[in-house]
């Protein structure tokens, strides 16, 4: 059968085969990627052919160096399942714009029929196609390239947010690692503590309710690092989930947060950023604009319904041929596209209801977030420069009356107790600091105006650790440190140390008599606590006081202020 090839057939043929080209293997991704790498300084790295991409994971490599918050965020970019099922859903958005660049297919048609007597066969040919489709094909092809942008849009703001995830959950495990290490320290130095007050005990030189106060001393700050190892555990896990890594791998991260930026800005700076950052705002307004084109191709081809042209070729029984063109028109009678428009009406207001939603959330999210980073810098800077020094203080003077006998142990163990809940709580601030900076990061849809400053690192816990040049008593005879001298760096500096022989005994400051087996002279000759009958002629009667001499007096109250002031004001 040949069909004469008319100049409307022919232009239906040019159509079909211009629309046979496919799409480019990166469109859609490399535009997302783009759009990431404009804002994050990264990029997903993601294959372009889809086999490899519908491929099964590999098996991550576990890093040897300790992770910063970048590379934690690579490796999410890389290994972390949300990346494949985001950019699956470009893949839908490619195959929409895949279907509406090209027309439906022709139709072809076929009847053969036999009289019921006698006589030849009537056959009919046909071939139709929908002039529909070809009418429409410029707006639908309009509609899907504007889905696909949109879709960029809104996949790249996931990605961004997965990164701020990632960023929230590295300041979570580092500031969980922080404290549980000095959790542990001091769980160590407390147990250290309570073995030689046991010893002392034994010796009868220390009573059944001095000894019970360092045992629960110890069994407390014990519980509080098992519970502070839990915390660093879930943290670590909720980590390497958003990275992709194995939790019980060999993989670090960073062992110290950066002490809270001191650079600033206002959220008259940050509304015009964020308005112009975020992805996805700038998806929902291509969605208003979808939504509103659509509204006005629905209005338009209200009454243009199913309409069909092709060709016909019949051969008739007696053996003649009938052929010529042929139109199916579908009558707008019942329906006059009264419910495409109306769904279009709804669309776009639904659309732009989101749009201003979201805009009135970016003006007070933007303004939330300036407020609640300056909160948690003051918080966090309060920590450092008053409530901690100031608690380091508490526990020298503390000991000083420990010393004179003018306390006891259990008010020093409250005091020292109460400095690690400090220290801790300083940690915490600090990370919350930096949880609300990620946050409104993520307000801003990218990079904030003083990402650039150079950090400092925050107080480490040595600052709240027993210091090696406080005044300490010799007890390096028993082979074994102990915890319960906890003056400060500031303290020690600030106060000259009497010439007592090196130790690294934190129980020093205790000034506990010295076991019966002792035999050197008594470092504690100035305490009046009566001694057991049968070590009394172990110990000297006399106290040489250029041995030993007394400690100094407590400092006032005005020049502890001003010492903490000098020694804590700055980041070390």
């Amino acid at each position: 059968m040949r069909f004469p090839l008319r100049p409307a057939t022919a232009l239906v043929a040019a159509i079909a085969l211009a629309g046979c080209a496919s799409l480019p293997r990166e469109r859609g991704y490399a535009q997302t990627g783009d759009l990431i790498k404009a804002r994050l300084g990264t990029v997903p790295t993601w294959p372009p052919d889809p086999a490899a991409a519908a491929a099964p994971a590999v098996v991550p490599d576990i890093p040897t160096a300790p992770l910063s918050v970048d590379q934690s965020i690579q490796l999410a970019f890389v290994y972390n399942p949300r990346i494949r099922e985001e950019y699956a859903r470009l893949g839908l958005g490619r195959a929409e714009l895949e279907d509406a660049r090209r027309i439906a297919n022709p139709r072809f048609g076929y009847a053969k029929l036999d009289p019921s007597q006698g006589g030849g066969t009537q056959i009919t040919r046909s071939i139709s196609l929908s002039f529909t489709d070809l009418l429409l094909l410029p707006a639908r092809k309009r509609f899907a390239e504007g889905e696909l942008d949109r879709l960029q849009k809104a996949v790249a703001a996931e990605l961004l947010n997965l990164a701020t995830e990632v960023e929230m959950a590295w300041f979570a495990s580092v500031s969980a690692n922080q404290v549980a290490a000095m959790r542990d320290v001091v769980a160590k130095a407390a147990e250290h503590s309570a073995e030689l007050a046991q010893r002392f005990f034994d010796a009868g030189n220390i009573n059944r309710l001095q000894l019970e106060q360092e045992l629960a001393a110890a069994a407390l700050a014990r519980i509080a690092a098992v519970r502070a190892t839990a915390d660093a555990l879930r943290a670590r896990s909720e980590l390497a989930s958003l990275v992709g890594l194995p939790s019980e791998a060999a993989w670090t991260t960073a062992e110290q947060l950066p002490a809270p930026s001191s650079s600033g800005f206002t959220a008259d700076q940050l509304i015009p950023l964020a308005l112009e950052q975020r992805l996805d705002l700038a998806a929902t307004q291509r969605e208003v604009a979808l939504r509103e084109d659509a509204l006005g191709v629905a209005r338009r081809w209200r009454w243009l319904g199913a309409v069909e042209v092709g060709y016909e070729r019949e051969s008739e029984i007696d053996g003649g041929v009938m052929r010529g063109p042929s139109l199916a028109l579908e009558l707008p009678i019942f329906n006059q596209g009264q419910g495409a428009i109306t769904r279009a009406q709804a669309e776009l207001i639904d659309a732009r209801a989101r749009l201003d939603a979201l805009a009135l959330s970016v003006h007070n999210q933007a303004r939330r977030g300036i407020e609640q980073l300056g909160l948690n810098r003051d918080i966090a800077e309060r920590y450092r420069t008053a409530l901690v020094p100031r608690r380091e203080a508490i526990v020298a003077r503390t000991q000083e009356q420990v010393n004179f006998m003018l306390k006891g142990v259990f008010e020093l163990i409250l005091a020292r107790q109460q400095e690690y809940d400090a220290y801790q709580e300083y940690l915490e601030a600090v990370r919350d600091y930096w949880t609300a900076r990620a946050e409104l990061r993520r307000v801003a849809g990218g990079r904030l105006p003083d990402d650039d400053a150079t950090l400092e690192p925050t107080l480490g816990v040595d600052a709240i650790l027993p210091a090696e040049s406080a005044p300490t008593m010799d007890h390096s005879k028993h082979g074994m440190p102990s915890s319960t001298s906890v003056s400060s760096d500031a303290d020690a500096r600030a106060q000259p140390a009497p010439p007592q022989p090196a130790t690294d005994d934190p129980h020093a400051g205790h000034r506990m008599p010295t076991p019966v087996k002792d035999t050197a002279p008594d470092p504690h000759a100035g305490h009046s606590m009566p001694m057991p009958k049968e070590t009394k002629a172990a110990v000297p009667k006399t106290h040489d006081p250029k041995a030993h001499p007394a400690p100094p007096p407590p400092k006032s109250e005005k020049d502890e202020d001003e010492h903490a002031h000098d020694n804590h004001g700055g980041t070390p």
